[in-house]
């Protein structure tokens, strides 16, 4: 569905110990295929349910698709979402930056990827890179306000190697596809906010958004 000519899976670094050509592939190998898992689970999720409040992660568990977010909680309430969430037989990512409690550390993402959340949302580069160290799954959100946001944005993407990026408000997700077929092409364009019905899904979709995330319970079907 894009419209670049052809996406492909170039995937970030991982950490691995060691030296030589070996296992610099090992690693590349490793990220490519985290990276290509995270493409298949978005392209089973069209809609991904967007958790606000703890009280309807049960309807976001139960919702289509294979990916829910978590915009919401602290240490104490994450782990009882995540085990909700993983029972149902989806993958929870949360989104670093709304959580209260936690830091944007390496401790914090290793306390996430203990009690079984998958992936990582974050508009700072650090916390992504510690989940990719962890293997979890890396969202680099974004915001292009103006048109130096999306040369920002360009920018980023070159340097942080996130395995997706997350584009608000949803309507200029598709902007940002088109500068991107001249560099990563590969990388897959999720998009979020202000989405209110299922044709703006579907126009997002025809032009190449992988998904699109919602906060609407109304548009979480089961």
């Amino acid at each position: 569905m894009s419209n670049c000519t052809e996406r492909g899976i170039i995937g970030p670094h991982t950490l691995f110990r060691g030296n030589g050509a070996a296992e610099w592939n090992h690693r590349s190998d490793s990220r490519a295929a985290l990276t290509q898992a995270l493409r298949l689970l978005l392209e089973q999720t069209p809609l991904i349910p967007a958790v606000r409040t703890e009280g309807v992660v049960r309807r976001a568990a139960a919702a289509r698709g294979n990916l829910v977010y978590l915009l919401c909680g602290d240490p104490e309430s994450l782990p009882r979402m995540s085990a909700i969430i993983n029972d149902a037989g989806k993958t929870p990512i949360v989104n670093i930056d709304l959580v209260q409690g936690l830091s944007r550390d390496g401790t914090a993402i290793a306390y996430l990827s203990h009690h079984g959340i998958r992936g990582i949302i974050s508009t700072h580069p650090e916390p992504l890179r510690a989940a990719r160290a962890l293997e979890m799954y890396t969202i680099e959100r974004t915001f292009l306000l103006d048109s130096a946001a999306v040369q920002s944005a360009l920018r980023s993407v070159e340097r942080v190697q996130q395995d997706a990026v997350e584009v608000l408000p949803a309507i200029v997700a598709p902007h940002l596809i088109r500068q991107l077929c001249n560099t990563r092409a590969d990388i897959p364009v999720i998009a979020g906010g202000l989405v209110s019905t299922f044709r703006e899904v579907e126009q997002l979709r025809k032009q190449g958004v992988i998904s699109v995330s919602a906060s609407n319970v109304a548009m979480w079907l089961p």
